[in-house]
């Protein structure tokens, strides 16, 4: 495969942009990047997923510090959930490297329309609780009470310490099951379900679960990537690019995301989400039954 300057370039360019957004919403940047470089720079499936993990470490390490410094993660919650999602990425790697690229592209498609669902229907949940104060007085399940799952942060954008009781843990801990099955199959860290996941059913700020997510992203990528780098996936032409570009958009992005509103998060994320969603099936159909779908681009 040829690399030239201005590929890497421009590579290094959307990396900066899927680094932002990654960090803005917590899902690590991969859920741009692998379209990204599937559709827009045509890399086969499996490299874009490969460099995806590989950047999804460094934007943990980027962002997630800035996170815990500003008092958003929830440490307790983050060491619970990564057990189960660093199973899940183990077992996620090893069917990755066996299945055929336009499956890889229909199940990323699949994900992504879910994750608009999610995302479009919590769209305003967070502020009604925010101002309710709902978020402190759920009830907790015994696991949840055990594990001391509670916390509180300083939203800058409703301008009020908000706290709350995270409940739900076997669920949430299932769930980050399968978000470590989509980061080593899909490459996107993970972080797309387990947002949803500590927002929709433990009752997690959007923002603390954000926070969170992005600090247990790295550990759930630097699982997978040593399968990748071992069956020969891993570029590096592709990958510093990659890297260099999420991180660069990801230290922005961790800046930016508690200014702004959860119902403005949830609105771009599921715009995108959608948009990419469609581009991936367009992929997918073309490859498998040859099929050419208007493209979005």
């Amino acid at each position: 495969m040829l690399f030239t300057i201005n590929f890497v370039l421009a590579l290094f360019g959307a990396a900066v942009v899927a680094g932002f957004l990654g960090a803005l919403l917590g899902v690590g940047g991969g859920i741009f990047i692998v379209p990204t470089m599937v559709l827009l720079f045509h890399l086969h499936m499996k490299i874009a997923v490969a460099a995806s993990i590989v950047s999804v470490i460094a934007t943990s390490n980027a962002g997630g510090s800035s996170y815990v410094d500003q008092r958003i993660t929830n440490l307790r919650l983050a060491m619970f959930l990564e057990i189960a999602t660093t199973l899940g990425a183990l077992s996620g790697s090893v069917m990755a490297l066996y299945l055929k690229q336009w499956i890889m592209l229909a199940l990323f498609a699949i994900m992504l329309l879910y994750m608009a669902w999610a995302a479009f229907t919590t769209r305003r949940l967070d502020d009604r609780r925010i101002a309710s104060g709902d978020f402190a007085h759920a009830r907790q399940d015994r696991l949840s009470r055990f594990l001391e799952l509670r916390g509180s942060y300083h939203d800058l954008a409703a301008q009020k310490q908000v706290d709350y009781v995270a409940t739900g843990a076997p669920v949430g801990a299932s769930i980050s099951y399968l978000a470590g099955i989509a980061s080593g199959l899909l490459g996107v860290g993970g972080g797309v379900l387990k947002v949803s996941a500590m927002n929709r059913y433990m009752n997690v700020p959007m923002k603390v679960a954000v926070g969170t997510s992005k600090l247990m992203i790295g550990v759930t990528a630097a699982v997978s990537s040593i399968l990748f780098f071992l069956a020969g996936w891993i570029h590096f032409y592709v990958v510093a690019p990659v890297a260099l570009g999420t991180t660069t958009g990801a230290t922005v992005g961790t800046m930016v995301m508690n200014r702004l509103h959860s119902l403005a998060l949830k609105w771009l994320f599921t715009v995108l989400m959608i948009y990419l969603a469609y581009g991936m099936i367009t992929k997918a159909l073309n490859l498998r039954f040859h099929l050419q779908l208007p493209t979005l681009a």
